[in-house]
């Protein structure tokens, strides 16, 4: 009895003393992964930052595609109301107008090159640089339809201040928008000054006498004229009159004709 009591006892302490062991690892777990999350941000922090560079395109002014200098070239022409020589053209694109620039330059319709002096010249639209060009061009008009501005615009760069000045001096008609004021349409002023009307038209038109409004048509009628309207002399009033219609009831017995061969009378019965 005593050696099995023994046994018991000892088997308890074992069991106090678990709970200290099982603490004791514990700690010692934490511990080893704590030094190991450490460690790992260290190496994080260590680790050197790479920055990618991209390329980037040559800062070449112009461009160097070969249609790029085309547009250039066919815009600095442009603004020119004058020749342009392949010098300025080629000191313009900073070196780059090869002969291959030139060629195809002279490709385009809308250019004129001379080969005597060797110049480009941009054709516009209308062929006009100045405001007396301007002017005559608009009289020479057979019809009164007004020019737009933006096809002086093509091509001649003084064209505002040219239409600006025709204007102020009372030799063009110019139709502008509300908002900006800008010159949309232009014609030829053909008669007198601006805002005036002939003492003569005046005179007349007090001196003719209109008829009243319902003696209109009738006027035109004798004067051989069809009058747009009617004459209200000649129109009958219509008697309306103001009373709703009432329906009348109907009468008869509705029956289902159809339906004679199948379903029989019984109102004759009692």
């Amino acid at each position: 009895m005593s050696s099995l009591a023994d046994d018991l006892s000892a088997f308890k302490n074992r069991l106090k003393a678990q709970p200290v062991l099982q603490k004791r690892v514990i700690s010692s777990v934490n511990n080893d992964a704590s030094s190991t999350n450490n460690s790992d941000d260290e190496r994080k922090k260590k680790k050197p930052k790479v920055t990618t560079v991209f390329s980037q395109p040559a800062d070449t002014g112009i461009g160097s595609h070969i249609l790029t200098q085309l547009h250039h070239a066919v815009e600095f022409i442009k603004k020119h109301d004058s020749p342009v020589t392949v010098s300025e053209l080629q000191d313009y694109l900073s070196g780059q107008g090869g002969p291959q620039l030139l060629t195809n330059l002279q490709l385009i319709s809308r250019i004129n090159y001379d080969a005597i002096n060797k110049t480009y010249e941009y054709r516009p639209l209308h062929n006009i640089r100045s405001a007396e060009g301007l002017l005559a061009f608009l009289r020479r008009q057979p019809t009164f339809r007004g020019l737009p501005v933006k096809e002086l615009k093509d091509g001649w760069s003084g064209c505002m201040e040219a239409v600006d000045e025709l204007e102020k001096a009372g030799d063009v008609l110019v139709l502008r928008t509300k908002k900006e004021g800008t010159p949309r349409l232009v014609w030829a002023n053909k008669g007198g000054d601006i805002g005036g009307v002939d003492e003569e038209f005046v005179a007349t038109w007090q001196r003719i006498q209109i008829p009243p409004a319902s003696e209109l048509p009738s006027t035109l009628e004798a004067a051989g004229l069809k009058p747009t309207s009617v004459d209200p002399s000649t129109v009958k009033k219509a008697n309306v009159s103001t009373e709703r219609k009432q329906k009348k009831p109907r009468k008869g017995k509705i029956t289902n004709t159809h339906l004679t061969g199948i379903l029989k009378d019984f109102s004759g019965r009692r």
